[in-house]
């Protein structure tokens, strides 16, 4: 056996063991050392997906008093007996329409290699069903450690579909039984989200069922409507398309109004002089036309208006006045005119989308873990600029960024419509961000040429001639 501390004098370790190892280990350490097993698989987990992470907070909701019919729709389909024909439901449509204000979303989800861990661990933590899975779940990563690695559909058996069916059909009549899954069309590749669909439809028509309903939510992309069209699905599924069927124009106005008057009161004596149902029913009306059913704008407009460091009704009024090219073509042409004008007021637009091109898509460029990130802290480092530098330049795009106080935590984009509009050229335009990995590092060497170039010219002053 090696010497485990070479050289080491006067001192005494108590109470330890040792282990020395040679090839693949994992060892088990961290809080609750009853439960190993948990510990490991707590490790591969997506945090930010937890129902009650900070990562969600504030979470995204249904505002009081709209989409009532579909949340009845969904309540009664989630109380019926589990054995019901339909034990999936798609809840589809455009961008920005509201779907993850039934499912709630995550910025890291768009990789299937920790889905299944994920849901794993939150089943065995969850309050109503720990005394039934904890154990089980625990015991089959302290047995089989290589799980954490396996294939997806091992993985899938192994540490949810086994526990799980080790339960009686009365056990899981008062548990929960609903998984949700939001965003299935942010999968990184078509192939994951069709790989996914596959896991779920053979766990649903195996000869013991999973005893879950799955709710889906994501865009209509033709190669999920091509999955669900497959016989074993189909006979299973239930589908809603949220944007037409379920009054958005209504919910829509209802949002504004009711948002419009928090804002006339938080706004105090700048709005002293605005009615009580200011900006009226004609101006609702012509930003419920704009939104087109897209609740993403009514929340932008909102988020836009609401500024604190701002004047609301001269925000409204830029708004309002916002005209649409002849050439402009656009599948959501207002949401597009209202990015344009959100990012028009911000100064050294270059340098602000190259910041973004980092958000949207932060990359291992200098080779090195500490620039794997979002937050001001990493981006400054990253593009040499001066601390607060990032907060001033994202200061007014609060709107559609999530810009936290502590310069170590991650800067996120607030609605994945904000990144289809930035890296689509035709949509864009000066606006545009490319994302591909030569254009980032591109970007990083021009910055720091830049910086060595300055600080030649700053300290040339200094040698003489």
């Amino acid at each position: 056996m090696s010497v485990v501390f070479p050289n080491a004098r006067n001192f005494s370790v108590s109470n330890s063991s040792f282990a020395n190892v040679g090839g693949d280990y994992i060892h088990y350490s961290g809080k609750g050392q009853d439960y190993p097993g948990l510990d490991v698989l707590y490790q591969y987990t997506v945090q930010g997906a937890f129902y009650d992470s900070e990562q969600r907070f504030p979470s995204p909701n249904c505002h009081p008093g709209t989409r009532s019919q579909v949340l009845e729709i969904l309540r009664h389909w989630t109380n019926t007996d589990v054995a019901d024909r339909t034990s999936i439901y798609w809840l589809y449509g455009a961008a920005g329409m509201g779907k993850s204000a039934f499912a709630r979303e995550d910025p890291s989800r768009n990789s299937l290699s920790s889905f299944f861990i994920t849901i794993s661990y939150q089943l065995a933590t969850s309050s109503a069903l720990t005394p039934l899975l904890k154990d089980s779940i625990d015991r089959t990563v302290r047995d089989t450690p290589g799980i954490i690695h396996a294939n997806l559909e091992e993985q899938f058996r192994a540490v949810i579909v086994s526990p799980c069916n080790s339960l009686t059909a009365e056990q899981w009549n008062s548990l929960p039984r609903l998984i949700v899954i939001d965003g299935l069309d942010e999968c990184i590749d078509i192939a994951s989200q069709e790989r996914l669909l596959s896991i779920i439809c053979q766990a649903k028509t195996a000869a013991l069922p999973l005893p879950f309903k799955f709710l889906i939510c994501s865009r209509p992309e033709p190669r999920i409507w091509d999955a669900f069209r497959h016989q074993d699905l189909h006979s299973m599924l239930d589908c809603h398309d949220i944007g037409e069927s379920f009054e958005s124009g209504k919910d829509i106005a209802k949002y504004l109004i009711d948002n419009f008057g928090r804002i006339r009161q938080e706004h105090g004596w700048g709005m002293a002089h605005a009615t009580e149902d200011w900006p009226g029913n004609v101006i609702i009306q012509q930003l419920v036309q704009k939104a087109c059913g897209q609740f993403i704008y009514a929340t932008t407009v909102i988020k836009y208006v609401g500024c604190h460091d701002s004047f609301p009704i001269e925000r409204l009024e830029i708004i309002l006045k916002i005209t649409m090219p002849k050439d402009f073509d656009s599948p959501y042409p207002d949401l597009d005119l209202l990015y344009m004008q959100i990012l028009s007021v911000c100064a050294e637009r270059e340098l602000v989308l190259d910041v973004m091109a980092h958000i949207l898509s932060p990359r291992d460029i200098l080779f090195t873990a500490h620039c794997v990130g979002t937050s001001a802290r990493i981006i400054e480092g990253l593009f040499f600029l001066a601390k607060r530098k990032v907060w001033a330049l994202l200061f007014r795009l609060h709107s559609v960024l999530r810009i936290p106080e502590n310069d170590s935590d991650d800067i996120t984009v607030r609605h994945a419509s904000f990144v289809d509009f930035l890296t689509d050229q035709k949509r864009s335009g000066k606006y545009f961000v490319n994302i591909d990995e030569s254009a980032q590092h591109e970007r990083v060497v021009l910055h720091f040429l830049r910086m060595i170039s300055e600080s030649t010219i700053n300290e040339s002053k200094y040698f003489k001639q």
